[in-house]
């Protein structure tokens, strides 16, 4: 890579992080008001079911063309000497009752951080599809693939049709 590209890069870098900390406090209100109809209690069946808040409210075109800037915002921050912080702490500023909730559901409630947030980047990268479909792996089934069901939850998922008699976990709701 040029020193020029490198340059560029770094710029693009820092503006956006400069544009998210001036932007702190209008994205905890939208989170706080996003996740308003949420309570502690729906967190265990949600990690459960492998089921995401409700964020059609969020609005994310001022981020949406920083892809590559958004895929390197961590899940939690790395320390507290100035990182930019994760979207753990973000949901933790917003909403603690929540965060503190799946924190109780300890690995189950990890993973679910983790695939909340490849969720958050797929609505983002994917804003034209609908809600409905982001929570779920795309349906189509293409040559050598078979559509596999899961008999606890409900939800559908390719598989290669050579591995399908050895699927023994749901990737949404691991039963």
């Amino acid at each position: 890579m040029t020193i020029k590209k490198r340059a560029k890069k770094a710029a693009s870098s820092w503006a956006f992080w400069f544009f998210v900390e001036m932007g702190h406090d209008q994205i905890i209100k939208g989170l706080r008001e996003c996740l308003a109809s949420m309570h502690p209690e729906d967190i265990p069946r949600m990690v459960k079911k492998g089921e995401f808040p409700p964020l059609e409210d969020l609005d994310f075109s001022a981020v949406g063309d920083n892809i590559e800037q958004l895929e390197q915002v961590p899940l939690f921050s790395p320390n507290d000497d100035g990182d930019p912080p994760g979207l753990v702490e973000y949901l933790k500023e917003a909403r603690p009752d929540l965060v503190k909730a799946i924190q109780k559901m300890g690995m189950q409630g990890a993973e679910y951080l983790v695939q909340l947030r490849l969720h958050l980047l797929d609505l983002i990268k994917h804003p034209e599809k609908p809600l409905a479909e982001s929570t779920e792996y795309e349906t189509k089934v293409e040559e050598g693939m078979v559509q596999a069901t899961c008999d606890q939850c409900g939800k559908s998922f390719p598989v290669p049709k050579a591995e399908a008699d050895s699927i023994k976990e749901c990737p949404f709701c691991h039963a």
